[in-house]
């Protein structure tokens, strides 16, 4: 009895499949590659139901010759590679030929395609079985059709996320490529909607202002030894809070390589805040024994030969090109005109930043929360706090003062208590929006409301998070394309930059959703509305603190784990004074 055995070709076929084409993005980047292999200056895609249910990626490229087709759709065959030598010298998108094999196996697939003076010729493929080829209208380029995904694997269908999700990251990377390569037309279609279109005539500035949705940017260009570099980059008045917006092309192909965005990041050293981040997309170009496209199945990455060169060299020209924009040490600047490359020292200062003005607002109080500030407003400063213990009895608290603008001090049964006030209340607001079904915070209804420019992601959050933003004081809601309208806001954000809250606010959402042991939305929410370290405290608000915090079923440790209450017992601080 042998207990190796040799697949068969129909499940290494499937085996392939889940290497390569791990997600519906993952069959939609194979096909724009071998469309954009192909010399196609026009690319077009559309997807149904999360790309689970279609795919159709249709080009005007170099089609395939009808004799080929058949052997397009086998394991290892490709016209990019003839031996081994060639393997490290690759001048395409990819050359593994694994893609529409794996796809057709796992997926109700066809693939028509006609060259120039050639016969058209189609041939489909359901789940992995017989091929058949049927006549095809003589029309130059190629046009794959995915369907189905999956079907014949559900086990692999319970691994996905939500349709939204997966065609979210479909539009981010139909987005990147777009940029990184800007000489080919691309249009996206989800569910009968165009969601994206770029034109043959933007050149990678403008494509980049429509993808970040940024305009303060500036592009740049250089050759140093064999490598070409052309990047699109912000301005020092561009920081956001995640590294998203980071785009990084190799030979053309969008991928993740983590050197190039830290070499991005650092340009901006000293320029923007540590914790911000810039717009940038770079497209680097190096010869093709340089850089080795087969170190991933899926050829989201790749591995540079030369990778500090290239990072002292992608570094060294966005920092340059900053310094030229007039932004060296830091000073923020605006482009005369965001679309056109700068090619001089001249710049104009921008305008004071503007906030909102309270004049225009109607106001929506609480009354019971005012009636308890006057309450507390007329009380002696040396009041106890009494707080209730686990054996159903009350033990008093009292509330001595603040530290630092920081800390407030207590005193308790002969410790001294030392509570962290930011976490403490971020403790309060969380237990209260878990416990209770409405939540009363003070909020103003702004006369004109704001309008914030976000991307999918954040886009997709807000929307799940409309009940929580609600409670807390915001009136969010979606206002067509990629735009958020902020109705309504806490009163206490009304001085500060409301479309940084926000966007500080979903970004947040966005990075603590990994977390699946708490409610994310309310633990971000209940961090950005809770009074902050360096916030003068009135007695009154002190004591209200302290009583709300040990009614709280864990008022020692704040939702992300930090303690809030440090002790010290009475013996400590005598003997520091020799008692």
């Amino acid at each position: 009895m042998n207990e190796i055995l040799i697949l068969s070709e129909d499940v290494a076929n499937m085996v392939a499949a889940g290497e390569v084409v791990e997600r519906p993005f993952n069959v939609v980047k194979e096909l724009m590659e071998n469309s954009a292999d192909a010399g196609a200056t026009r690319i077009s895609v559309v997807v149904e139901n999360g790309g689970v249910g279609m795919v159709r990626v249709t080009d005007n490229g170099r089609g395939i010759l009808p004799d080929d087709l058949p052997a397009a759709l086998q394991r290892f065959a490709t016209s990019k590679i003839k031996n081994a030598d060639d393997v490290y010298n690759v001048k395409t998108f990819g050359f593994r030929g694994e893609a529409l094999a794996a796809i057709s196996s796992v997926s109700d697939f066809s693939i028509r395609s006609c060259r120039k003076d050639y016969d058209g010729a189609e041939i489909r493929i359901k789940h992995g079985g017989t091929p058949s080829g049927v006549p095809a209208p003589a029309i130059e380029g190629t046009t794959v059709e995915v369907r189905s995904l999956f079907a014949n694997v559900p086990a692999r269908l319970k691994f996905f996320k939500s349709f939204s999700a997966e065609e979210r990251e479909i539009a981010k990377f139909v987005r990147f490529f777009s940029v990184i390569n800007p000489n080919i037309a691309i249009e996206l279609s989800i569910n009968g909607k165009n969601t994206y279109t770029a034109t043959a005539g933007m050149d990678m500035t403008a494509r980049a202002v429509q993808v970040t949705r940024e305009k303060d940017l500036v592009y740049g260009e250089s050759e140093y030894e064999g490598m070409k570099l052309s990047f699109v980059t912000s301005l020092a008045t561009v920081q956001r809070y995640r590294k998203d917006m980071i785009i990084v092309g190799v030979n053309g192909r969008v991928v993740k390589d983590p050197s190039i965005v830290q070499a991005v990041v650092t340009a901006y050293h000293r320029m923007i805040p540590d914790g911000k981040f810039p717009a940038c997309a770079v497209s680097l170009h190096v010869d093709p024994d340089k850089v080795d496209v087969n170190v991933h199945p899926a050829k989201t990455t790749v591995k540079l030969l030369d990778a500090r060169d290239i990072f002292s060299f992608v570094h060294h020209n966005i920092k340059n090109r900053l310094d030229d924009a007039g932004h060296d040490q830091g000073v923020q600047m605006r482009t005369p005109d965001s679309t056109e490359h700068i090619t001089s020292n001249s710049y104009s200062r921008p305008e004071p930043d503007t906030k909102y003005d309270h004049q225009f607002a109607t106001q929506s109080y609480d009354i019971a929360s005012e009636m308890e500030v006057v309450e507390y407003e007329h009380r002696s400063s040396a009041e106890i706090v009494h707080i209730p213990e686990q054996s159903g009895a009350e033990s008093a608290v009292r509330v001595v003062g603040q530290l630092f603008n920081t800390v407030i001090v207590c005193e308790k049964d002969g410790e001294a208590l030392f509570i962290d006030q930011h976490v403490a209340h971020e403790r309060v607001l969380y237990e209260k929006f878990i416990r209770e079904a409405a939540m009363t915070v003070p909020s103003v209804v702004m006369y004109e409301p704001l309008l914030i420019n976000v991307g999918e992601d954040e886009l997709a959050v807000a929307e799940d998070s409309k009940d929580v933003f609600d409670k807390f004081g915001y009136e969010i809601e979606s206002f067509g394309g990629e735009s958020l309208k902020v109705s309504r806001v806490p009163t206490d954000v009304l001085n500060r930059d409301i479309e940084a809250q926000v966007k500080g606010i979903l970004a947040d959402m966005l990075e603590e959703r990994k977390d699946t042991s708490v409610d994310y939305r309310a633990l971000v929410m209940s961090c950005k509305a809770a009074v902050k370290a360096g916030d003068k405290l009135e007695m009154h608000e002190m004591r209200r603190l302290v009583s709300d915090l040990f009614t709280t079923d864990n008022p020692y440790t704040c939702p992300h784990g930090r303690p809030i209450v440090f002790k010290q017992p009475e013996e400590f601080f005598l003997r520091k004074f020799g008692r």
